[in-house]
């Protein structure tokens, strides 16, 4: 693919942008680590917490880029653009490269200390119970939870090429704090539940916290469903600034769970999922609220959640003709 960077600035939309050096460049990438350029990139240069890709300028330069983004102008003879966050612009900009696939999907996001990847796949199975052609974003599909920005537009724009409708991503809190998702808008924001992980890179469970949070926010998610018998659930409740809607154990009854299967009544609805563990129940019924408020019926949504297969590695039954 190649593309004027000229007009990939301007559907990328972005408010706080200089152009230095010229914009009538053509771009065949965007890429952020200076080891994979190839001729013709837009070398975007990142901070990070080990090393600062602006020193890394030269060697894209080098290796064929075309155009850099930077956060300051720096001492090299090639189209700049200058922008406050290299992380944020670099998503808008991928998405733009790519003419913004996400617009022509259905996206649904899935964030939570537990339960991302079981949940994904479970929405997963009542869209395709519903017809959708559908693909999968998460821990099971590459090397990061929820990939570099470029790369995860890359991908979206395969899955439009190749006839998908809707996507269901796993959304990090690694993700939210370093802008993986900037330039995607998804119609459902779906909130887990919330432990004491990845305080590493965020240092406190209150920073944890907020980094989640960004995806129920305008800017990110249409409307949202939460897990409200979590407190961090009943806050996003509280707080959100888009329609949120809360599910918990008290919308289900004759609530049965074993190794392999679980199974509940919900909305008239008697449901039994072939993936067992108690704690899945809060998955399933997770998915299933978030596919209701994408207006898929019950009947669907008790087909797509009994017809779902196990998730490797996740509770998964090994039978071997053992009692």
């Amino acid at each position: 693919m190649s593309r004027m960077l000229r007009e990939v600035v301007e559907q990328a939309g972005l408010e706080q942008i200089t152009v230095h050096g010229g914009n009538d460049v053509a771009i065949e990438s965007v890429d952020f680590d200076s080891r994979r350029v190839r001729a013709g990139a837009l070398f975007c240069c990142l901070r990070g917490a080990q090393s600062d890709g602006h020193e890394f300028a030269g060697a894209a330069i080098a290796a064929g880029a075309s155009a850099l983004l930077v956060d300051h102008r720096i001492d090299l003879d090639v189209p700049q653009l200058v922008v406050p966050d290299t992380r944020r612009a670099m998503g808008w900009l991928a998405a733009s490269f790519f003419r913004h696939p996400g617009r022509a999907l259905t996206l649904v996001g899935v964030t939570g200390t537990n339960g991302k990847t079981t949940t994904t796949h479970l929405i997963n199975s009542i869209l395709g119970a519903a017809g959708l052609s559908t693909g999968m974003i998460g821990t099971l599909t590459g090397a990061h939870t929820t990939p570099e920005s470029p790369d995860l537009q890359s991908r979206l724009a395969e899955f439009v090429d190749g006839g998908v409708r809707a996507v269901v991503i796993e959304v990090s809190s690694h993700a939210l704090e370093l802008q993986r998702v900037a330039g995607c808008h998804f119609q459902i924001a779906v909130f887990t539940n919330l432990g004491r992980d990845h305080l590493d890179l965020h240092g406190t469970q209150e920073r944890y916290f907020a980094a989640k949070a960004r995806l129920f926010h305008p800017d990110l998610a249409d409307a949202a469903v939460v897990n409200i018998d979590d407190p961090h659930g009943r806050l996003l409740m509280d707080v959100g600034s888009i329609p949120v809607e809360g599910f918990g154990l008290a919308d289900v009854s004759n609530v049965s769970v074993s190794a392999t299967n679980h199974s509940y009544s919900w909305r008239g609805q008697s449901i039994s999922v072939p993936i067992g563990g108690e704690f899945n129940v809060m998955n399933s019924l997770a998915a299933a609220t978030a596919c209701a408020r994408l207006d898929i019926d019950l009947v669907t949504i008790k087909r797509g959640l009994e017809g779902a297969a196990a998730v490797p590695g996740r509770f998964e039954a090994v039978v071997t003709g053992q009692p």
